[in-house]
């Protein structure tokens, strides 16, 4: 590498002082400076110790500002207390934790911030922190930083060439010498910019990364940076040599000592005799990794002569052959949740995964004002999953469950915790994965329901007059697009179709107690305004046809059965300031009706929701950083919208409208998040009671008997995760 550099040199003399702060007094002095100018609550720094405190820390740019706060921040060792440290202060039997000063510290910080503008492309920064105040009252410090960051370095030449100093087209050809100006575009810098190390760095890598998926294992590259330090210009030139086109000649695997080497092999994209290509190393090792059976999987070429044969080797270790998961959790829509899994990693070899689980959703502390009863769910499965059908991409699991569950719209029975829906069945389920995190799954339920609440009786009170019926439903959906990180996505785009269909699928001679199609896409879409900031939005739309018997779905049993299959609106994950499936239609199975002493009415209702045969939804929301709270929060603002319809026709009109303001903090599970949502044009049945509603229909009491109430238009949702 050549290199013009401006160095500089600074030399003191005279002796050191015997005790230590006094010592730091010098460094004070000279980097911390002393203000002559009067300022509240300053003080002469010398005066600092041992005890004194960081106050804040803030930043004067004295020309421009290239970065923000948060990034040089986070250059730093020294740090101040934010905005939940002040609150925490403030709040009886909580402490924030202490900051403290030191002189050597922030004199390294420096340094620190010095070397991150020149990797940044500024030569010569200046950077200190006369203008600092020392409080004696309180023995805390303001840091301030002045910052002047000078000229950038301008990138003046740009290249690639091969080891011979020639253009690097000539190092390929035929249809890979097309293949290389593609990519050559698209990565170029242009001459003008700033130049950085992390864009020359992710250059390097970008084009190492390219030569070794077409075939070059053994490729390298070489950077030559020429630093004009007069004129603030940058000479960059990327030397390559991929060196021979290489082909697999042997696959080894080390570590597998339960798993056959037979099962390992037939997870990798690769085989011997084939091109070499690191990017089916990395497929291999995202496959191995999928089986859950190692903690350690990697693919990698070892140390070898560097010609065209290539010995790859796969180094594993297993993890234990059998896992006890248990987890918990709550939300306002189920109550307190339990799920336990026990699973067999390889059930009879072959990777087969088996899995005995349970879950319970027992409705405590559940949101009971809609249905005035709490929902509970009680489930459990056994599952076979296998890895492998005659293809690695696809991946089949089999499985009995038993399913309880207390429906409030079904009212009550005489099971064991008001349960009143029971199903039993057999899933067979297919994925293919077309890439990471994006599959086409194709899945079929069996099973055999009944439902035994007071609105599920037909005839009488005897089991055999309930609603009992078969159910034979076949889905298949999708997850296509792409996207920078499925977790946490900051760009791209995802769609998510989906069609259903119920009738008398493998159920040969057997009436199907339900028959439908539905159908549904969903279109997510993810834009990065800054470098902490997103915008964020979703479009819903579905619809549902009944067909067969169930057309007539106001007839017993075909209303209750419907009812999981309708679409519903509202709530955390959909449009919040409404409740859980809280939007559209809502109507009373029950009501008892009372006059109170001073003649009024009052009513004692059951309340269902009703939902559609048909939904349109949508969600705008911008993510935001929390200033003053690091990384890990971050406020949202929304606006969402949406209606479900009993017809064809998606009537704007009737679309329903919330807005408001959340948090959201990232832990290691996901986002725990609180928003605050606004009904921006609720219907009359959002601001009054069930009560006073049903009163109100049944012409019992005039509209200026209606108590409405402000505080219904808001709702606050807790949750975790993003919304979408």
């Amino acid at each position: 590498m050549r290199a013009r550099r401006v160095r500089s040199k600074v030399s003191a003399r005279g002796l050191l002082p015997a005790h230590p702060w006094s010592a730091l007094l010098l460094v004070l002095l000279g980097g911390l400076g002393l203000s002559l100018t009067p300022a509240y609550g300053q003080a002469p720094l010398f005066l600092v110790n041992q005890d004194t405190e960081v106050r804040a820390i803030s930043f004067r740019f004295m020309d421009h500002q290239t970065f923000e706060v948060d990034q040089l921040r986070a250059q730093m060792a020294t740090s101040a207390p934010g905005l939940w440290d002040r609150v925490k202060d403030l709040l009886p039997l909580l402490s924030a934790k202490p900051y403290p000063f030191s002189p050597i510290e922030l004199q390294k910080d420096v340094v620190r911030l010095r070397r991150f503008y020149q990797r940044n492309g500024f030569l010569a920064p200046s950077i200190d922190y006369p203008a600092s105040q020392l409080d004696t009252t309180s023995n805390t410090i303001h840091v301030i930083f002045r910052i002047e960051e000078g000229p950038p370095l301008i990138i003046q030449d740009f290249g690639f060439f091969g080891p011979d100093s020639s253009y690097a087209i000539e190092a390929f050809e035929g249809p890979m010498r097309e293949r290389w100006i593609r990519f050559r575009d698209r990565i170029a810098l242009q001459t003008g910019t700033r130049y950085t190390e992390a864009e020359k760095i992710r250059i390097q890598d970008r084009v190492l990364s390219w030569m070794q998926e077409q075939g070059f294992a053994f490729a390298r590259i070489n950077t030559d940076v020429e630093i004009d330090s007069s004129y603030h210009t940058v000479d960059l030139r990327f030397y390559l040599d991929p060196g021979p086109p290489g082909t697999i000649t042997e696959i080894e695997i080390e570590g597998n000592e339960t798993v056959s080497s037979r099962v390992v092999t037939r997870e990798l994209p690769f085989r011997v005799g084939d091109r070499f290509s690191s990017r089916a190393l990395a497929e291999g090792q995202r496959q191995l990794f999928n089986l859950n059976l190692f903690r350690v999987a990697l693919t990698e070429v070892p140390p070898q002569p560097r010609d065209s044969t290539v010995s790859v080797r796969i180094r594993l270790r297993e993890a234990r052959p059998r896992l006890i998961t248990l987890q918990g959790g709550y939300g306002p829509d189920i109550g307190l949740n339990a799920e336990g899994q026990w699973t067999h990693r390889n059930f009879s070899g072959g990777a087969r995964n088996l899995t005995v689980s349970l879950l319970a959703e027992t409705g405590v502390l559940a949101d009971t004002t809609t249905e005035g009863q709490a929902p509970a769910r009680y489930r459990g499965a056994v599952s076979l999953r296998q890895p492998y059908l005659f293809t690695s991409k696809l991946t089949g699991i089999i499985g009995p469950f038993g399913e309880a569950a207390r429906v409030p719209r079904l009212g009550e029975s005489t099971w064991i915790q008001d349960l009143n829906t029971l199903e039993f069945g057999l899933e067979t389920t297919v994925f293919y994965d077309l890439l990471p995190f994006r599959t086409i799954s194709l899945r079929h339920a069996i099973s055999r329901a009944i439902q035994a609440g007071q609105a599920a009786v037909i005839e009488s009170d005897s089991l055999q007059t309930r609603d009992l019926y078969n159910k034979s439903i076949l889905t298949l959906n999708a997850t296509l697009g792409a996207v920078n990180d499925f977790l946490n996505p900051r760009r791209g785009v995802l769609v998510r179709p989906l069609f259903e269909a119920a009738g008398g699928f493998l159920l040969p001679g057997v009436v199907p107690g339900i028959q439908y199609q539905k159908a549904s896409l969903e279109l997510t879409g993810y834009l990065p305004l800054t470098r902490r900031s997103v915008l964020a939005a979703r479009l819903f739309a579905g619809r549902v046809w009944p067909r067969g018997a169930s057309r007539n779905q106001d007839a017993a049993p075909y209303e209750n059965r419907f009812d999981p299959v309708r679409f519903y609106a509202g709530g955390g994950n959909d449009v919040r300031g409404w409740g859980f499936q809280q939007i559209g239609e809502v109507v009373f199975t029950s009501a008892t009706v009372d006059t109170t002493g001073d003649g009024s009415l009052t009513a004692t209702v059951q309340p269902e929701e009703v939902g559609g045969l048909a939904k349109l939804a949508g969600n705008l929301e911008l993510r935001l950083p929390v200033p003053g709270l690091g990384r890990a929060w971050q406020i949202g603002t929304f606006l969402d919208a949406g209606y479900v319809y009993n017809d064809d026709l998606f009537n704007l009109a009737d679309l329903r409208y919330g807005t408001g303001l959340g948090i959201r903090y990232q832990t290691p599970i996901g986002y725990l998040r609180l928003d605050l949502g606004f009904k921006l044009n609720p219907a009359l049945r959002d601001l009054v009671s069930f009560e006073q509603l049903y009163l109100y229909r049944n012409d019992l009491i005039t509209e200026a008997d209606l108590d409405k109430r402000f505080l219904r238009r808001l709702r606050l949702h807790l949750s975790i995760g993003q919304v979408f």
